[in-house]
């Protein structure tokens, strides 16, 4: 099969999401990259001498819909993969219809797209990359009880701030913290790495954390563009990553979550903040019991939750579509 992807043009983790994924394919397909910003004549010359039999992008916001239309055109199969659903629902609700075949992150987008009569949309969740997210012995620097690896939602702050006040644990975040923090800064449990780190460090501080602390992103921030309010239901990337790290990570509850791993076996979730505190102290005192539930949430990655076996689903759909 001859499979064509079409970068996003988006920077930072999607350099990484595009690189793992052009790696799956090749291991089985033959691919061909293709940057937007060539324009249509550089694509019509690829097509033309590569023959495509399915055109990929992920977001799919940057890709020029003339571009699309050609590729239908020429009988190419067109897929997008919504991966920052349901954030962004006010532009991939009509994007959506361009494309022979949707797969969506988020399994409440997925009613969506098949509410709104969509009969190629499927649920594909993002995944793991073993060869980064793995585990390992880390220096010093990455270590710490309690970690957060993220951008700093109201609600994560919120979490920060009160873990800070109300318990003596060390907490490490990484992102854009500095501001939301700011009166914090000062306090001796908190260490702040400002701004976006790659895969590979943000590997090292799952690795480093006694706990690493998961929230999703709220579906109703302002600076969203989901109008419809659609609420997401799906368990984002993180998860599945600290998961192959063999880290032991408190995640906030969300419906899709049992269908991934299975609770307090594989992964432990709460749904408020005494509820978290009250796990903290628990599982800090039983280091055992903590590795115990990391090590099989490990062997469930491996097992489900790799980018190999997304593509290899997402493929399998792709040849199964008779559009």
């Amino acid at each position: 099969m001859k499979i064509l992807l079409i970068t996003s043009s988006y920077k930072g983790i999607y350099d990484h999401f595009e690189a793992w994924i052009v790696s799956e394919l090749k291991k089985k397909y033959n691919v061909k990259l293709f940057q937007i910003h060539a324009g249509l004549p550089a694509l019509q010359s690829l097509v033309k001498s590569f023959n495509p039999e399915a055109a990929l992008t992920l977001v799919g916001f940057k890709f020029p819909i003339q571009m699309l239309q050609w590729l239908k055109k020429q009988q190419v199969k067109t897929v997008v993969w919504f991966t920052e659903d349901p954030y962004f629902m006010n532009r991939t609700e009509g994007l959506s219809g361009y494309y022979d075949i949707v797969f969506t992150i988020d399994s409440a987008a997925l009613e969506f797209y098949k509410n709104k009569g969509h009969k190629h949309a499927h649920h594909l969740p993002l995944a793991a990359a073993p060869e980064v997210f793995r585990p390992k012995q880390v220096e010093a620097k990455y270590r710490s009880d309690i970690c957060l690896v993220g951008y700093p939602y109201p609600d994560r702050v919120k979490y920060i701030q009160l873990l800070l006040q109300n318990t003596a644990y060390k907490i490490q975040v990484v992102g854009k913290w500095k501001n939301p923090l700011f009166r914090f800064q000062n306090n001796p449990k908190l260490k702040i790495l400002e701004g976006w780190v790659e895969p590979a460090i943000a590997a090292n501080y799952y690795n480093g954390a006694k706990i690493v602390l998961n929230t999703h992103r709220p579906f109703n921030l302002r600076h969203n563009q989901n109008r419809l309010g659609i609420e997401g239901k799906s368990i984002n990337n993180r998860t599945f990553d600290v998961a192959a790290c063999g880290a032991f990570q408190l995640i906030e509850f969300k419906e899709d979550l049992p269908n991934h791993f299975i609770e307090d076996e594989e992964i432990v979730s709460f749904e408020s903040y005494q509820e978290l505190v009250k796990k903290i102290d628990y599982y800090m005192q039983f280091e055992e019991e903590r590795q115990r539930i990391a090590n099989n949430a490990r062997n469930r990655a491996l097992e489900e939750h790799t980018f190999e076996h997304r593509i290899e689903k997402m493929i399998d759909i792709i040849k199964d579509s008779t559009l």
